[in-house]
């Protein structure tokens, strides 16, 4: 039972309603992070996705313009045969004209305790039209992003064919208008708001992302109404972005398409994004190398690469290496960045400068059962709240690393640097490692802005915007979170739905 709007704000104060938006509880378990950013995280248990951000008065996502927490426009739809499964609740005539049939609830649950070793985990199985789908939303504070996996399980008698959708009615930054852009190199789609200056579409514009990390994905983005009319279709998206330089009512989707035998299930992951300084998602690539020799098959080398989009420098907060259960870390093995703090399978680095529209390498040693291949999965953020996508040792089986070292050259230690008193003293032209020796030059380690290759087509002389090409190599305008618009605002902007 959801609290009435008067006692909400006599418990909590007006003021904390209108700054966070987190007074009232939707039904299920919810993240609520007064430290946010996403101050508040609701998955209904017919899996709406609802999200309030840290400052703004409404959620990001269209939810009929209500302060209160009423599921948004936002959730996982699937497609089977002629019909369409997904959240009960919706709020525009768009929308409900779908003909979604609601899923039938099975169970929710909400662990963890929100930090990055130990995140908020929302799980929701819900079931329809043959399959049951447990979904795993997760969120560590400080993140200005979560991940969603949906697990698809056919539990029918006969293979069947469907179309999973993660669609929404984008309400960034409390206004119903924004622009639309996709990302080649991370297969991400974009709704974007105005510039808070010009009011035009430019790199300055906030965004909210939906960022796909399992493979296969495709993307649309127009008007919310289209976006809708495409699910209704019940087949896979177009990989089209329809009118994204008009200023208007937009929506954006990622869909997957796949048959499934009885009993099968099939994982597919993205992150939902936000970036008040209007910050493009990180790529990531990650690769497993085994040592050659017969005592070294079970040391592997496992390489990093990860790539800027944006047009400025950035700062990585952190990258977490998360190894699994059949992995260990060779301590001091690092090539190309800091040694990482290590806690239990997990290892976090820090203090790696991104160039702009450039790329980063590192790699380090880990030592397992030569039968087993170890997994090691990637993730991370910026400094400025962009996030870094996850990859893992699955998705690659090549490395091309010209400062991996080779099985000549051992990988140093700390101790190694200074000799023994067995050991000849170096001489000043032989106390510098070269280019064939295993410890980089920084040269080696952080390519410099005229070295890097620009990535996903986007120019060295300045990040390209997906849908209209217009170099956003000047800088036009401040950061947009500080033109937060207001109520009045909103609701002239905002069409009838």
């Amino acid at each position: 039972m959801r609290l009435s709007k008067k006692l909400v704000i006599a418990a909590l104060g007006s003021a904390t309603l209108v700054l966070n938006s987190v007074a009232a509880f939707a039904a299920g378990p919810t993240i609520e992070d007064t430290e946010g950013p996403l101050v508040r995280i609701a998955i209904s248990d017919k899996l709406n996705c609802s999200i309030n951000y840290q400052g703004d008065r409404y959620n990001e996502f269209y939810n009929g313009r209500s302060p209160h927490q009423s599921p948004a426009d936002c959730g996982t739809f699937l497609a089977v045969g002629s019909e369409l499964f997904g959240p009960k609740e919706l709020h525009s005539p768009a929308a409900r004209k779908m003909g979604t049939i609601a899923w039938t609830p099975v169970s929710q649950t909400k662990s963890g305790t929100g930090t990055q070793a130990d995140p908020w985990v929302l799980t929701t199985v819900v079931r329809g039209g043959g399959f049951e789908i447990t979904q795993t939303d997760t969120y560590s504070t400080g993140n200005d992003f979560y991940a969603t996996t949906s697990s698809v399980k056919n539990i029918s008698d006969a293979a069947q064919d469907f179309t999973l959708y993660h669609a929404a009615d984008c309400f960034l930054q409390d206004n119903d208008y924004g622009f639309g852009e996709y990302d080649e190199s991370t297969g991400t789609v974009i709704c974007r708001a105005k510039d808070p200056e010009t009011g035009q579409h430019t790199d300055r514009g906030r965004v909210e992302q939906f960022i796909p990390t399992t493979a296969g994905s495709n993307y649309y983005y127009s008007s919310y109404n289209e976006v809708w009319d495409k699910l209704k279709d019940r087949a896979p998206l177009p990989n089209k972005l329809e009118r994204a330089d008009s200023n208007r009512d937009n929506g954006m989707a990622l869909s997957w398409t796949r048959t499934l035998e009885p009993n099968a299930t099939a994982d597919y992951s993205l992150v939902t994004s936000f970036s008040p300084k209007g910050q493009v998602a990180l790529s990531s690539a990650t690769c497993a190398v085994a040592q050659p020799g017969a005592d070294s098959t079970a040391t592997r080398t496992i390489g990093v690469t990860i790539t800027n989009p944006n047009r400025d420098v950035k700062s990585v907060q952190t990258v977490i290496a998360t190894l699994s259960d059949d992995a260990t870390y060779v301590p001091q093995s690092v090539s190309g960045a800091p040694e990482p703090t290590v806690a239990g399978k997990v290892l976090t680095f820090k203090n790696l400068e991104l160039p702009a529209n450039g790329s980063v390498k590192f790699s380090f040693l880990i030592a397992g059962s030569a039968e087993v291949t170890p997994l090691v999965k990637i993730s991370g953020t910026t400094t400025s709240g962009a996030a870094i996508v996850e990859s893992d040792t699955s998705q690659s089986s090549t490395c091309d690393f010209p400062e991996l070292p080779t099985p000549e050259q051992s990988q140093p230690t700390p101790e190694q640097p200074q000799p023994t008193a067995e050991q000849s003293q170096p001489t000043p032209e032989h106390s510098q490692p070269t280019a064939e020796q295993s410890q980089p030059t920084p040269e080696q380690v952080q390519p410099t802005p005229e070295q890097v290759q620009p990535t996903g087509g986007k120019s060295t002389e300045g990040n390209k915007l997906a849908s209209t090409g217009a170099n956003t190599g000047v800088a036009i305008a401040l950061v947009g979170l500080l033109g937060v618009a207001g109520v009045g605002l909103v609701a002239a902007r905002r069409r009838a739905h």
